[in-house]
């Protein structure tokens, strides 16, 4: 049975991970793990006086608070009496080590506001646990209360493109779309017959209607430009296994897609290919 790892801190930001970590559960019949992470308060000198780091004891009414509120997130979502695991440390950090550790095939988290410019500017964690996860990460925005029917699939031909367009196979039903886009520079080669190739590999594993479709430009503003026109709920991307600090520097089609897309986003890091 498939492990899907839902991450909140029981904040509005979670609140369509919820949600949506639920109804895929269902549908798969997968067990739901929760998690929430209690970072450590840092100590803040301002030239004058330092503060003083809680104690264990005041740690750990943090953790039972957090507990309680993410617990009650998961009661308004409709998963009834669940007890999530806290961890203590870096957030990012943990959620990756515990859907390792877990084997969890999903990690499910917030997306963040709707509003694209809440987002845009942010360090989100979403967008951090992207960069240092090898689990595929599903990021869902507030407002979401489905699981997405019309997926585009960023196609690039690499490995991790391929592997984050196969998993909404997963959940996607008849009559729902899973659309391969490939997006390349101005003017040929074309890459029809690649498209077409890999659409008939996936047709064979689903019974949603699989399309393809070529765009030039700009790879992440042709993907967001073209989920906006089609009213996609959900767009996935690989990534190439970049350092982080280049990736926040110079950015990526699946980091711009994780600030940007005001939809469901599915990431399939480099080290997820592992684990197909």
């Amino acid at each position: 049975m498939p492990r899907i790892l839902l991450a909140s801190h029981g904040g509005q930001s979670a609140e369509g991970a919820v949600r949506v970590a639920g109804l895929l559960a269902q549908r798969l019949a997968a067990t739901l793990e929760v998690l929430a992470v209690l970072e450590p308060i840092p100590a803040v000198d301002y030239g004058f006086i330092a503060s003083v780091p809680p104690t264990e004891e005041q740690y750990q009414a943090l953790a039972d608070a957090l507990r309680a509120a993410v617990g009650e997130q998961l009661r308004r979502g409709g998963q009834g009496a669940f007890a999530p695991g806290v961890q203590f440390g870096l957030a990012t950090s943990e959620i990756a080590r515990a859907a390792r550790e877990h084997g969890a095939a999903l990690i499910v988290i917030g997306l963040g506001p709707h509003h694209l410019l809440d987002r845009a500017f942010g360090g989100e964690t979403a967008l951090q646990l992207v960069q240092v996860a090898s689990t595929p990460v599903l990021a869902v925005p507030t407002n979401a209360t489905a699981l997405p029917q019309h997926v585009l699939a960023a196609i690039d031909f690499t490995p991790t493109s391929v592997r984050a367009a196969r998993m909404p196979l997963l959940w996607l039903e008849a009559g729902d779309v899973l659309e391969l886009v490939h997006v390349a520079p101005d003017g040929p080669p074309s890459a029809t017959a690649r498209l077409e190739q890999l659409k008939a590999e996936l047709a064979r594993e689903t019974r949603a209607t699989i399309q393809t479709l070529e765009l030039r430009g700009d790879p992440a503003r042709s993907l967001l430009e073209h989920a906006e026109r089609s009213q996609s709920d959900g767009i996935t991307a690989g990534t190439h296994g970049y350092g982080i600090w280049k990736r926040l520097t110079l950015g990526s089609v699946a980091s711009k897609i994780v600030r940007l897309s005001p939809s469901t986003v599915l990431i399939a890091p480099l080290g997820s290919i592992t684990q197909a």
